[in-house]
């Protein structure tokens, strides 16, 4: 309820549709049967059925001659109607069969009847004052006294304070607080027709009873409220002129009747225990005129007045507020008028009049002028306008009053001009409305021609300005809705043009840009006017069972296309007629975005530079942000960045979603208003980068300008937040840029912003912050401090204030440490002055560093502030005195190779350095290095000492060759390299040293026996003429033929297994993936060993260990496990068989080498073995290749698979297939 009130309070109410038909009797009363939305009414004997949507009357029947209809109401259950005849008998009327079952008669006779909301229970007064409560079977319930004496169940409890006894009477004395509630005389108007009313609570709780009570002569109005199981519950406050229409709000807050005084005509409002609870006065109180009817809609948000003359008939639609009522439409008829809300359809009502059945559809509208920031509210005889481009005036308030004669029931504008259609027939126009103030009367008036057939009860809708004195609206004429063309000349509205349609019109929208005129009819098609001919707009009848009309309709251009949006009562969303979105609750539309709230609370913002037909082949429109807003909020306007939205509670907030926000700059921007952008980036805290991303050239070209316009603060704030990172590409990648940023950002952009400053002599003082923020950017701070210290004689304040600001940038240790590196210690002193140190901190390390030398006292500052390279470079320049503390230095920071760099190559400084840096490096056993460096320094015995313990050879030989070393002591030194490439695996050298150097055959055969070179090995023994070392060679090599057959054979046995085991494991991802079958099914899958336990603790184990990088290699080693069921098995299987296929490939020339030799040896058996063995690994790894690479592989491992990790990527196959090369063969 809250919802549907707020949702009015900025909208106004308007006739969107409307159907009339003449049923050949007046009807006294009306019905409507929900299921099948037929319309029942009753005059006299005579029953009629109408369907409003044809239009047609589908029955008229009369009853028996003498028999009068006294009430009319249908009954769901029985698919009848429930009847009072002649006001004393009850009966139930079947329209299937035209059937009447009488059933009750009530020999007192019936004043009044109602049943409650879900036919459960019916209420009947009767002329006895009695008050019968009967079944839904029609059976005697209850009965009671209608006017007992008493108060009721609720009376009000007194505990002293406030209660009558304790105020003050005056001449009544104190025997006035002992009188009854009731007991005070409250007369009745004039003009009550003493009937008794019934008015049920929408839950069937309680009803209300409206009587007239006598007592000592004395005629008054009570209203009781009763329980359903009718117990008195409360009586009414006395109330003077208190009349018989009564209706309870639904919703249950209050109880609504009429009271005439003799100035005013007032709708009062009582709560359930009685008391009153505020009033509604009405606008018409001639004296003639009584109020025949109260009546809510079904949601509580409409409260219908009926208001009936001598004359002429009323029906007055209010809405509240915050306890304010509007009057949001009139109508008026020339004879007496009977209303019934719709039970279902909240804005609709029908009526009867005269001879005449007429339905109406009210719909709800943000009317708003063609600017689109002026929005105007109906509210009775004034229409209150707020231009909400300028101010956010809450309702009910507004920043004028539009004030006309009579009720407003139409409006439109064209342009800044606001034409009014009242209640009067009469056209009231309002010139530039946004800028009115207060109270407004009107500047013309135009009269509708009398000579058009305009009938009372036809109401003007969508009435649209097409030009200054043009309009087109929709009208019933002869019983057919028409569009008429309306011309305003000589305070006469003429009617140019009176087209009839064929169907009744539930919607009209314009684009005036394009002269398009698009209606919606009550079938659902959309049809656009073209030259007085109605054409359809394409395809655009929508599904019967979604929705035949729209709430809201607009035209929205998309790319240069015209769609047609329109929201339907379901909340749902079409573009022409693709359902677009479910949950829509209302729309908006800018010059460059189409805006959405939804049920979800947000707000979608979607550009229009977007193809409608593009938008349909696929999912829909993109929407280029989506922001959270308060629940319940509704649009209100739109234009430019700003979005005004109700709230449910009926204020107004203003938002400016980030996509419009950055359109508008983005026009800002291209119009030069570079003044406007920034004041708007700070106001809503937009990233300052975007004002120069967007535009990179465009900025740097125009900074002069901008520097000539904006404030400092603004300049300050972009260079503190500039950074390289490209807004358009991150945080506001749904803006495209005009051009590339160039690279190193923040050093371009701060080098323009200096180089244009540096050019202002003039304004220099009041940019000095700004160019300290550039070189603070810059991270040349010293730099900037050399600018100020040059500037501080002629602007002494504003330097200060620079290195104030400097302080905020940066902290005051910082800045200090920057000006001391500058090594000027005034400049230090004067930032030192400006930070909060106290001066004992820092006045006497600038009386020590003043007393050394200048060269010295860079090294002091250079050390003090950890710039050890920069230090160590000042001390050598100090000359050979301060040598030996240069090399204490090197040695404390490890700066050899610096001190290095500074010595003349060859010098005694150098060689003293680089002993040093030698031995360091022994130390950390980098004996190449050291060895290198020992030698630079001329000190070869300690080069070739460090060389000996690793496996350069050739540079160990070469040195030992300089020192002119024994024979005993070189065979010496070729061992200790020997064993050192044996290490390496450099077998072939490791040989070659020993043959040679060591005259060690026997050594050196059998180092390359052990590296698997039998053919070297057996060319070594020849050559040295050594036969007793073949034996020891063949049988090396017949061993390592053993080890190799066997690894074969372990290779064939894996790869066949390997095989079988993926087919296993992939049939069974296929299945889970499929959903065959559950995860956790076959588990004979996994091994005896296995479990889900341990799987998934070691997974999180797994997690654990891999935030260290020890951890992350023990997870590297785990990942491709071959335990079967573990996460990777099918990565570990295909890892596994690829380290087979490589492991082969490798050794295939050794192969091959071993059998030739085996052959030339006469052992052909071992060669046959060897041969065979190997020719079989091949075929079987070529064999079972495509199992384990299948054309088709898994794209990812979805069992167990943790959803914060990335998907292993798949093992990619050997691009390969093995090949044996066939040994020496022997022809026979």
């Amino acid at each position: 309820y809250n919802e549907y009130k707020s949702y009015l309070r900025m909208r106004s109410l308007v006739c969107q549709w409307q159907q009339s038909l003449q049923p050949g009797v007046p009807l006294d009363f009306i019905t409507v049967d929900p299921d099948t939305h037929h319309v029942y009414g009753c005059h006299g004997n005579t029953i009629v059925k109408l369907d409003y949507s044809i239009p047609q009357v589908l029955m008229f029947h009369e009853l028996d001659e003498g028999v009068t209809i006294s009430d009319v109401h249908w009954l769901p259950a029985h698919r009848g109607l429930f009847l009072v005849l002649n006001a004393s008998v009850l009966a139930v009327f079947y329209p299937d069969d035209k059937s009447m079952e009488e059933l009750v008669s009530i020999e007192d006779g019936v004043a009044s009847v109602a049943w409650c909301p879900d036919d459960g229970v019916c209420v009947i007064v009767s002329d006895a004052d009695r008050l019968l409560l009967m079944s839904e079977e029609f059976e005697l319930v209850h009965s009671t006294p209608a006017k007992p004496t008493e108060f009721g169940s609720d009376v009000q409890t007194q505990v002293g304070w406030g209660s009558k006894t304790t105020q003050f009477h005056g001449s009544e004395g104190k025997d006035a607080a002992l009188k009854p509630v009731f007991a005070e005389s409250t007369p009745i108007s004039v003009m009550d027709t003493r009937d008794t009313g019934i008015s049920w609570r929408g839950d069937g709780q309680y009803f209300a009873v409206t009587t007239v009570d006598t007592r000592d002569g004395l005629d008054y109005r009570t209203i009781r409220v009763w329980s359903r199981e009718g117990q008195l519950v409360s009586t009414n406050e006395p109330t003077p002129g208190l009349e018989e229409t009564l209706s309870w709000k639904p919703s249950g807050e209050l109880i609504a009747s009429s009271s005439r005084h003799l100035n005013k005509h007032q709708v009062i409002f009582y709560e359930r225990n009685g008391l009153r609870h505020g009033e509604l006065e009405l606008t018409l109180s001639n004296p003639d005129t009584v109020v025949s009817d109260l009546l809510w809609n079904c949601t509580s948000s409409i409260l219908g007045v009926v208001y009936e003359g001598a004359t002429s008939s009323h029906i007055m639609l209010y809405t509240v507020s915050n306890y304010k009522w509007h009057l949001k439409q009139h109508y008026t008829y020339d004879t007496s008028v009977r209303m019934e809300w719709d039970p279902e359809n909240e804005y609709m009502f029908h009526v009867s009049t005269g001879d005449r059945y007429i339905a109406y559809l009210l719909g709800t509208r943000v009317l708003r002028a063609p600017c689109g920031t002026t929005t105007l509210v109906i509210d009775d005889k004034q229409v209150k306008v707020t231009p909400m481009g300028r101010m956010i005036v809450p309702p009910p308030m507004s920043h004028a009053q539009l004030v006309t004669p009579s009720t407003c029931n139409a409006l439109s504008c064209y342009h800044d001009n606001a034409y009014l259609f009242c209640n009067d027939r009469k056209v009231y126009t309002f010139e530039g409305i946004s800028n009115r103030s207060g109270s407004v009367v009107h500047d013309n008036c135009f009269e509708l021609e009398k000579e058009f057939p305009l009938l009372s009860f036809a109401a003007i809708r969508h009435f649209v300005m097409i030009s200054e004195c043009k309009a087109i609206a929709i009208c019933v004429v002869n019983n057919t809705d028409s569009l008429l063309t309306l011309e305003f000349a000589d305070k006469v509205v003429s009617v140019v043009s009176c087209i009839q349609l064929e169907d009744s019109v539930m919607n009209l929208a314009t684009h005036p840009s394009r002269d398009l005129l698009v209606l919606q009819l009550f079938s659902g098609g959309l049809f656009k006017f073209t030259e007085g001919v109605l054409e359809p707009w394409g395809n655009s009848l929508i599904e019967a069972h979604e929705c035949q009309h729209f709430l809201e309709m607009e035209l929205v251009e998309f790319e240069g296309e015209v769609v047609v949006v329109g929201r339907t009562p379901h909340n749902h969303l079409y573009m022409d007629t693709r359902l677009w979105s479910y949950d829509c609750t209302s729309f908006s539309q800018t010059k460059t975005h189409f805006l959405i709230t939804s049920h979800t609370h947000t707000l979608r913002c979607v550009p229009l530079n977007q193809s409608s037909k593009a938008a349909r082949a696929s999912e829909g429109f993109v929407d280029t942000g989506i922001r959270s807003v308060e629940r319940g909020s509704k649009l209100v306007i739109s234009h430019g960045s700003k979005v005004v939205l109700q709230m449910p509670r009926g204020n107004l907030e203003v938002v400016h979603p980030r996509p419009l926000l950055l359109t508008h700059l983005t026009a800002l921007i291209e119009d030069n208003q570079f003044v406007r952008v920034f004041e708007e980036m700070r106001k809503h805290r937009v990233n300052m980068n975007f004002v120069y991303d967007y535009n990179p050239e465009k900025f740097l070209v125009s900074f002069p300008e901008i520097l000539a316009e904006l404030q400092p603060s603004h300049l300050e704030l972009f260079l503190a937040e500039l950074c390289e990172e490209d807004t358009t590409l991150t945080m506001y990648s749904f803006i495209t840029s005009v051009s590339i940023a160039p690279p190193s950002k923040v050093a371009v952009v701060c080098a323009r912003i200096l180089e244009v400053c540096q050019t202002q002599e003039e304004k220099m003082k009041s940019l000095l912050s700004i160019m300290m923020s550039c070189y603070v950017k810059l991270d040349d701070v010293p730099e900037g401090l050399r600018c100020i210290k040059k500037l501080h004689s002629l602007y002494p304040s504003e330097s200060d204030a620079a290195i104030r600001y400097m302080l905020i940038l940066t902290d005051d240790d910082t800045l200090v440490n920057k000006a001391l590196g500058t090594y000027d210690l005034e400049l230090m002193l004067l930032v030192a002055q400006k930070t909060q140190k106290d001066p004992k901190e820092y006045l006497m390390f600038l009386q020590e560093l003043q007393s050394y030398e200048e060269q010295y006292r860079k090294f002091k500052i250079d050390e003090h502030l950890g710039r050890h390279v920069a230090a160590l470079t000042a001390l050598i320049g100090c000359g050979e005195d301060r040598f030996e503390e240069a090399c204490q230095y090197v040695e404390k920071h490890s700066l050899h190779a610096v001190a290095l760099r500074n010595y003349t190559h060859g010098s005694e400084q150098f060689k003293t350095v680089g002993k040093l840096f030698a031995e360091q490096l022994r130390a950390k056993g980098n004996h190449l290095e050291a060895g290198i460096m020992f030698g630079q320094c001329e000190d070869l015995p300690q080069s070739l000492d460090c060389l000996r313990k690793t496996s350069e050879s050739s540079l160990a030989l070469s040195l030992a060759h300089q020192l002119q070393l024994a024979p005993g002591q070189l065979s010496v030194l070729a061992e200790q390299l020997a064993d050192n490439l044996k290490r390496s695996h450099q077998w072939t050298a490791a040989a070659h040293l020993l043959e040679t150097y060591c005259d060690n055959p026997d050594e050196a055969v059998e180092v390359l026996c052990e590296g698997a070179l039998f053919a070297e090995a057996l060319a070594l023994v020849q050559r040295k003429q050594r036969v007793d070392l073949v034996s020891s060679t063949i049988n090396a090599l017949q061993a390592h033929v053993e080890s190799v057959v066997a690894l074969y054979g372990e290779h064939i046995s894996n790869a066949v297994k390997y095989s079988q085991r993926i087919q296993v494991v992939r049939s069974r991802k296929e299945a889970i993936l499929a959903g065959d079958i559950d995860e956790m099914e076959h588990s004979d899958l996994y091994s005896d060993t296995t479990s889900i336990t341990a799987v998934s603790a070691s997974t999180s184990s797994s997690r654990r260990s891999a935030k260290s990088s020890k951890g992350r290699r023990k997870l590297e080693r785990k990942k491709y496990s071959l335990k079967e069921g573990s996460k990777h098995e099918y990565y570990a299987l295909q890892e596994a068989y690829k380290n087979i296929m490589m492991n082969i490939k490798e050794q295939s020339s050794q192969i091959q080498e071993m059998v030739n030799i085996l052959l030339l040896q006469g052992l052909t058996e071992s060669a046959a073995k060897l041969n065979s063995i190997a020719k079989e690994a091949v075929q079987a790894v070529n064999l079972n290749k495509d199992h384990i690479w299948p054309p088709k592989i898994p794209e990812k491992d979805d069992l167990n698979e943790d959803v914060s990790e990335e998907p292993e990527p798949i093992s990619t196959p050997p691009d390969y297939t093995l090949t044996y090369v066939t040994p020496v063969q022997f022809k026979e």
